[in-house]
C-alpha cells in the first residue's frame, strides 16, 4: 500500500534507465510546458535553473500553476512539451527507485497510514532492523527539534495514528511527514507549505523542523506566506500558468513588478 501511495502517476518506467551522478544535485526546468486535457496549458513554457543545495521558494495567486509545477518536479505526471533535468538527467530517465530515494515530497496534507508513527517511518528505511529504525528515528526528531513533541505523544514512536492519521491533527501528521522525510535523506526535497490552520505552538515546531529538513538539500517550496519566500535562496513567481518573475527576494522587491506587490499586500495584512 504504501509503495502504491509513493507510485507515479501516468508516467512510465524507462525501459534502460540512467543513474543519477552521485552527490549533490541542482535541478533544471527547461521551457516545460503541461496540459492535463490535451487543449488548455497550465504551465507555459516554465525554465529555470536551481543549483545544488539552494532554496527556491514558488509564490502565486490561487491558480496561477504552482501545484502542477510541484507536481511535475516530483514526476508524478510528465510535461507535455520540454523537460526536468535533476543532477544532469532528465528525470524521465531514471528509475522510480533512484527517483524516490533521491527525492522527497513533503505534501500539504500529510498522508499517514493506519499503525503507528514507528510504522509510517518504517517508509523512509524499508531494510532496517526494528532497533536501527527506532533510534534512527529517535535522532531524528531530536535533531528536527521535536524530541519533547514525540515525549509527550501518548506513546512515543507506538503511538497509534488511526486511519490516515485520523487520530494526529493536521500539524502533527506534517511533523510525522517531516521526519518521514528526513530520515530518507534525499538530495532533492519537494515541499508544498501547508495551508491548514494549527496551533501557533505546533506552527512553531513545523517551521523550525523544515529549516533543519532544508538544510544542504536542493529544496523547492510551493509558498503560501511570503514569510518563506523571505528566506528562500531565490522565488519564481507565477501567474496563469507562466512564471514572470525570477530572482532573488531582495532583487524582486527593488523591481517593483507583481512579487512587489505581492509582498507589500501581505506586509500590509500582517501590520494589521
Amino acid at each position: 500500500m504504501i509503495e502504491l501511495v509513493d507510485a507515479p502517476v501516468d508516467v512510465a518506467e524507462p525501459a534502460e534507465p540512467t543513474p543519477l551522478p552521485e552527490g549533490d544535485m541542482g535541478l533544471s526546468v527547461e521551457d516545460v510546458r503541461l496540459s492535463y486535457d490535451g487543449e488548455e496549458e497550465v504551465l507555459k513554457g516554465i525554465s529555470f535553473e536551481l543549483p545544488a543545495g539552494k532554496r527556491l521558494a514558488v509564490v502565486g495567486q490561487t491558480g496561477s500553476g504552482k501545484t502542477s509545477l510541484a507536481r511535475l518536479l516530483s514526476r508524478f505526471f510528465d510535461p507535455t512539451a520540454g523537460r526536468i533535468v535533476m543532477g544532469g538527467v532528465d528525470i524521465r530517465e531514471v528509475s522510480f527507485r533512484q527517483l524516490r530515494r533521491r527525492l522527497a515530497v513533503v505534501p500539504q496534507e500529510g498522508f499517514l497510514f493506519d499503525g503507528t508513527i514507528a510504522d509510517n517511518l518504517r517508509y523512509a528505511l524499508p531494510d532496517a532492523s526494528d532497533e536501527e529504525l527506532r533510534e534512527r528515528a529517535q535522532r531524528a526528531f531530536e535533531t528536527l527539534g521535536l524530541g519533547s513533541w514525540l515525549s509527550a505523544t501518548s506513546r512515543g514512536l507506538d503511538t497509534p495514528v488511526g486511519t490516515r492519521g485520523e487520530l494526529l491533527s493536521a500539524g502533527e501528521r506534517q511533523l510525522v511527514s517531516i521526519a518521514r522525510a528526513y530520515l530518507r535523506d534525499p538530495d532533492v526535497l519537494i515541499l508544498d507549505e501547508a495551508t491548514s490552520a494549527v496551533d501557533p505552538a505546533t506552527e512553531v515546531r513545523i517551521s523550525r523542523a523544515l529549516e533543519e529538513l532544508m538544510k544542504g538539500r536542493t529544496s523547492v517550496v510551493i509558498a503560501h506566506r511570503l514569510s518563506t519566500a523571505e528566506r528562500a535562496d531565490l522565488v519564481a513567481v507565477m501567474e496563469h500558468g507562466e512564471l514572470v518573475e525570477f530572482g532573488s527576494h531582495a532583487d524582486l522587491v527593488a523591481a517593483d513588478g507583481e512579487y512587489a506587490r505581492l509582498h507589500r499586500a501581505w506586509m500590509s495584512q500582517t501590520r494589521s
